[in-house]
């Protein structure tokens, strides 16, 4: 019986977990800081097992790999790397969700020395954009064409149904995957090319650097660059002189509205701050400069109208309350993070949606194409969230076929290549109906 360890329990680990123990009959031990998260995950099944686990513990984390045949990390990326070093000494596989870090990158060498495998980005963004991009590029190439330009969009948002009404929750965002990853995303510079001009986004510029775009029988959304995607074009096979964008998608409205989080500070998590006694206003009035203020004030600060749709949204959120701060010590960000997830998680019976669309402009001669590819997914009602099937059902199906012996690589690797995207999409089509569907414009 093959043995897999899961590291963490957080928002997308449900699917995973019940892939590897319900379909693969697999031992799965999920290791976590809080048992109870995952033990509400395994929920008593023979085959699955909760243990504490924190990540300072190092010994327990070496004997953990150990006894295991693969290790799936799904804790903060900054801990990957002391796991990724022990899986090397040990010579077990690992397959994580998360973007390959330069640290991770400068373990290739070791791991294709010691023949182990440290799979990456196996997840919904990036994952999934990465597999239906690939997919058309390659197809491209069959074909004898040359792709000109890529722009690849992922999202994960309210489904259509419950974000009709803004006194709903006029943000247009809840939160399927973990707010902090959210936060820090935010505060991360991105960057990517434009006809072979690369253009740089500066972390504190990244929501001043947005447009609207329209996916047909979608609707029109906010897009902002994701990360600094130059990186990619070795993997797509892209020469430099081609454009390639990465971008998240919003409803409308969204990155003015971060903008001014950002401006106010909001986003800040190095400063450990006292709240005991202090009114939700009063610390949001603090981050202008007045002790006690008001609405007025920050409207003032971020040279809006205080009737604006910004302020509405603030004052929605709870940020000029006069009840306490609902924590009492701690940074902006974590006191902004606490209201957000009492007002924008999703309810029992509501739906989230992922969204994955590629475009790949490519030429043919004379001729010249626009293909595009769009994937969408529906959370369950009562059940799996579409963010955490999108994210874990992919590395799911890879643990899978490397424990199968049906995936045999070693090095540090993401989804682009055929061996790894063709057979996790078409299970993933065939089992869990998720489809990209495209089309073919004449240009």
């Amino acid at each position: 019986m093959k043995k897999v360890a899961i590291l963490g329990a957080g928002f997308v680990t449900k699917p995973l977990a019940d892939y590897l123990i319900d379909r693969c009959q697999y031992q799965v031990v999920m290791a976590t800081r809080t048992v109870s998260k995952a033990e509400a995950i395994v929920a008593g099944r023979s085959l699955g097992k909760a243990v504490s686990w924190t990540f300072d513990q190092l010994d327990a984390l070496e004997q953990l790999v150990q006894e295991m045949d693969l290790i799936v990390s799904m804790i903060p990326p900054t801990m990957h790397i002391p796991v990724a070093k022990a899986c090397l000494r040990h010579q077990k596989p690992l397959v994580t969700t998360s973007y390959i870090s330069p640290e991770m990158a400068a373990l290739d060498q070791e791991a294709r020395e010691k023949d182990v495998l440290l799979m990456n980005e196996l997840g919904e963004d990036p994952g999934l954009d990465h597999m239906g991009a690939k997919q058309m590029i390659d197809a491209v190439n069959k074909e004898g064409g040359q792709v000109r330009s890529l722009t690849s969009y992922g999202a994960g948002l309210p489904s259509f149904e419950y974000n009709r009404n803004p006194f709903r929750n006029p943000f247009g965002y809840k939160f399927s995957w973990s707010p902090r990853g959210v936060m820090s995303a935010a505060q991360t510079p991105a960057g990517y090319l434009k006809e072979g001009k690369v253009i740089e986004v500066p972390a504190d510029q990244l929501f001043s650097h947005h447009w609207l775009v329209d996916i047909e029988g979608l609707g029109t959304f906010e897009t902002y660059p994701n990360r600094h995607c130059l990186r990619y074009l070795p993997y797509f096979g892209l020469d430099q002189d081609t454009s390639l964008y990465r971008g998240l998608l919003r409803f409308t409205g969204w990155c003015n509205t971060m903008k001014s989080l950002v401006a106010l500070n909001l986003l800040d998590g190095t400063q450990q701050k006292d709240f005991s006694n202090q009114s939700y206003r009063r610390f949001t009035t603090s981050l202008v400069g007045k002790s006690d203020g008001t609405l007025e004030d920050v409207a003032a600060f971020l040279q809006q109208d205080p009737k604006s749709d910004i302020l509405n949204r603030l004052k929605w959120l709870g940020l000029f309350d006069e009840t306490p701060v609902g924590i009492t010590r701690g940074t902006n960000v974590d006191v902004l993070v606490d209201l957000m997830l009492k007002k924008m998680s999703y309810a029992p019976g509501e739906r989230d949606m992922v969204l994955v669309h590629d475009e790949i402009v490519a030429q043919f001669g004379e001729r010249r194409e626009k293909r595009l590819s769009t994937l969408r997914v529906e959370g369950i009602p009562h059940g799996d969230s579409a963010m955490s099937r999108a994210v874990s059902l992919p590395a799911a199906i890879a643990c899978r076929r490397i424990l199968e012996g049906k995936l045999k690589l070693a090095g540090v690797h993401m989804p682009t290549l055929s061996e790894i995207y063709r057979p996790i999409l078409a299970e993933l089509e065939a089992e869990f109906d998720f489809k990209f569907q495209h089309q073919t414009i004449q240009l």
